[in-house]
């Protein structure tokens, strides 16, 4: 595999772009074809995870986000949906403070924000991927499949499959779920690194 994207790399009619120019271009596209749902309105589940859910609330204790579901509901009750996300609704209630209320555009352009950033992280996650795991003297990681890995993220930037995550606001709980796990994939090559530099 790592040598297949080596030589699909040299035969794609993709130009090799310095790799900042590239993060620029995948953020910049991300925004652009997602950006138009900035201005949506709350629709179907934004009604019960936002508009009625109390924990967002600046009077509602701080502690209630731990004891609820992603709904609003307490977790031991037999109405709960017991679907537990305390880091999404902390996300929606920032939202709510910062806004002063039930604006959707703020929620919408984090949301964008959110896809934009995921987006950006994927270049480093594919460079891995079909490049293989490599850095320079410094500890910087090398992009050996650099059109590849700028090509499958700016086709993960622009894929509609993530209209749902991005556009619907309750989908942050997605989009947070791809931050976080890129994150820790990208940590783990870091880690990964500086152990075969001490053990190896």
């Amino acid at each position: 595999m790592l040598q297949s994207a080596w030589s699909l790399d040299s035969t794609l009619p993709v130009p090799q772009l310095p790799q900042y120019w590239a993060r620029a271009i995948i953020g910049a596209l991300a925004v652009l074809c997602f950006g138009i749902s900035y201005d949506g309105d709350f629709v179907f589940d934004d009604s019960e995870a936002i508009i009625n859910n109390k924990d967002l609330r600046p009077e509602t204790p701080l502690s209630h986000l731990w004891e609820h579901d992603f709904w609003g509901s307490n977790l031991i009750s037999n109405t709960s949906h017991k679907s537990y996300r305390p880091l999404t609704v902390l996300t929606f209630r920032l939202n709510y403070l910062i806004a002063g209320g039930l604006h959707p555009v703020g929620f919408h352009v984090v949301n964008i924000a959110l896809h934009s950033v995921i987006s950006v992280m994927t270049l480093d996650v594919f460079s891995v991927l079909l490049g293989g795991l490599v850095h320079d003297e410094k500890g910087r990681l090398l992009n050996r499949a650099p059109k590849a890995s700028f090509l499958a993220a700016l086709f993960f930037a622009v894929h509609p499959i993530h209209t749902e995550s991005v556009a619907g606001i309750v989908g942050r709980a997605d989009l947070l779920c791809a931050l976080f796990f890129l994150l820790s994939f990208i940590s783990y090559c870091k880690a990964f690194r500086k152990w075969c530099e001490h053990y190896l």
